[in-house]
């Protein structure tokens, strides 16, 4: 028996609904899926690499017996369940073996879909399945998920979203002092997303940086400019973020590189 290395292994469903938590499901019907979309299985990760070649002496025989059956490949659709654009296979691993084995691109599937509030992207892995439990975590924590249920928030690295966190608690203990009251979760979150990180996209796309550091997550920029700020005016108080933009990066001309949080002092998008 074959081992596949954990880079090589198939998520397991149950891993991943315990930590996106999904809260719906509906039936998508029979569609065409893509065959590089699968990505997990409710019960074989042991059983197939990523990429569905067997591992098991018995599964390669079921293969060739598989391949003799349906020598036009015409069998039928697998079953899966779908989560964001990944896919996850309940009933059809040696068919979904072979069609890759047989270079396909597509595959007929039952699809049935879960309802997360956040997402798989195609093609996602553990490292991928990580990120989006922090981000959802940091959307209910922070009060996002209730006071802006449709906001997603994207960075690089799982600590980001601490950072973020972080970010909207000062943000919200100034409120409060200002206020002379204590302030819910989703208000403070609220304020926070509609008068601070808004305002920051809308000076970064007007000075085009995601076009800078295309490979930079919106979160990233953000942070990276919150950084900046802090650091500029250490005695005198912070201006509004998005108004300290341009005095951080330039106007025109020569600009200012950034230092990315937590990549050192280069990032890919300026190598």
């Amino acid at each position: 028996m074959k081992r596949a290395r954990a880079g090589d292994r198939l998520l397991e469903l149950d891993e991943v609904e315990r930590r996106l938590k999904p809260f719906g499901r509906r039936y998508l019907g029979v569609r065409e899926i893509p065959l590089d979309a699968l990505v997990g299985t409710d019960s074989r990760a042991g059983a197939f690499t990523r990429d569905f070649r067997p591992l098991h002496a018995f599964s390669r025989d079921r293969l060739r017996s598989l391949e003799e059956a349906f020598g036009d490949g015409a069998f039928p659709p697998i079953v899966t369940v779908k989560l964001g654009e990944a896919y996850f296979v309940i009933d059809g691993h040696h068919r979904a073996a072979l069609a890759r084995r047989r270079g396909g691109v597509m595959i007929d599937a039952d699809v049935t879909e879960l309802i997360a509030r956040v997402p798989l992207p195609a093609g996602a892995d553990m490292l991928e399945v990580v990120l989006r439990e922090l981000e959802r975590i940091f959307l209910e924590d922070s009060g996002l998920a209730e006071a802006r249920p449709d906001v997603r928030i994207a960075v690089s690295r799982p600590a980001h979203y601490l950072e973020l966190l972080e970010n909207i608690q000062v943000h919200g203990y100034h409120r409060m002092r200002g206020h002379g009251r204590v302030l819910e979760n989703a208000e403070i979150a609220a304020d926070w997303y509609d008068a601070t990180y808004l305002p920051t996209l809308e000076a970064i796309d007007r000075l085009r940086l995601d076009r800078v550091y295309r490979e930079t997550p919106p979160g990233d920029l953000f942070l990276v400019l919150h950084r900046h700020r802090r650091d500029a005016f250490p005695t005198i108080g912070c201006p509004h973020l998005s108004q300290t933009v341009v005095s951080v990066i330039g106007d025109g001309g020569r600009r200012r590189r950034l230092r990315l949080p937590g990549r050192g002092s280069r990032s890919r998008a300026q190598q």
